[in-house]
């Protein structure tokens, strides 16, 4: 099992592909599993990473250090250990502010950023605000209720309650039966303690919209026509070399409800900026 360990933690990663590199960062409660149809159409001409972030599936569980500061000193610990000097980063829904923070820090790093649902770059307690117009729960709400069942009822039950109740929690959920089972069992596969770090993470994040401007790469937004919290293209207008790309018939998990349209745009993209 591929596995570093950085910043006091041990990361489970994989690598497929040769070629420019592409590094897939996956959002809060989600995994790498969500990248699959992205890195089988996308690792015969790149290189792509994923790696489960910190607290997140195979990688460690550990006491604190969920914060924004601390989860992008993970990813560039990550990339240093990995030998990558310059790469795509694809970011998406809080994952985005990860990815945005690193280009901010590391231009000279980062050829090209993707940010895929991309609301949450408002920051906190911004998105909190937002949030509160179309979800039954808040970020706080939601993940103190799916800490609660995982604990008493463990992932199998944490998965049959978000069946059963997935859009009252998350009308972000895709709508189509088999995507829909993906992000259910992705978004339930975690030690009921990590819905509670959770809170370290987002908590932490600040609004990056005004210092986007200052990113000199490339910029793709991709976002689903029906994602009740839609991005806002408007917001990133004076960001040079920016471009918003909408999936239509999709919600959040556009990579998973739409992976051909998704992977169009970012291969587009990718031969762009390589």
């Amino acid at each position: 099992m591929p596995t570093a360990h950085v910043n006091d933690c041990n990361f489970y990663y994989e690598v497929k592909g040769n070629g420019p590199d592409v590094v897939f960062i996956h959002g809060e409660d989600h995994g790498i599993e969500m990248f699959e149809p992205q890195v089988a159409h996308l690792s015969p001409h790149y290189r792509c990473v994923t790696y489960y972030r910190r607290g997140h599936g195979r990688s460690q569980l550990t006491p604190y250090g969920y914060s924004l500061r601390n989860q992008i000193l993970d990813l560039a610990m990550l990339l240093e250990k990995l030998e990558i000097d310059r790469a795509v980063l694809l970011g998406v829904a809080m994952a985005t502010t990860i990815a945005a923070s690193y280009a901010l820090e590391h231009p000279s790093r980062v050829r090209g950023l993707v940010l895929a649902s991309w609301y949450e770059l408002d920051g906190y307690p911004l998105m909190e605000d937002r949030r509160r117009q179309k979800h039954a729960m808040t970020f706080a709400e939601l993940h103190m209720k799916m800490f609660e069942v995982a604990r008493e009822s463990g992932q199998q039950g944490l998965s049959d309650r978000m069946r059963r109740e997935g859009d009252a929690w998350l009308p972000i959920l895709p709508t189509a039966p088999e995507a829909r089972e993906r992000v259910v069992r992705m978004m339930s596969s975690h030690s009921p303690e990590h819905y509670i770090k959770a809170a370290e993470f987002y908590t932490s994040m600040p609004n990056l919209v005004p210092r986007l401007k200052e990113i000199a790469c490339p910029v793709l937004g991709i976002c689903g026509e029906e994602d009740p919290s839609p991005d806002r293209p408007d917001l990133l207008a004076g960001v040079a070399e920016f471009q918003q790309v909408w999936i239509p018939g999709s919600r959040r998990f556009t990579m998973v409800e739409a992976p051909s349209a998704f992977n169009t745009a970012l291969a587009s993209f990718l031969a762009r900026v390589a």
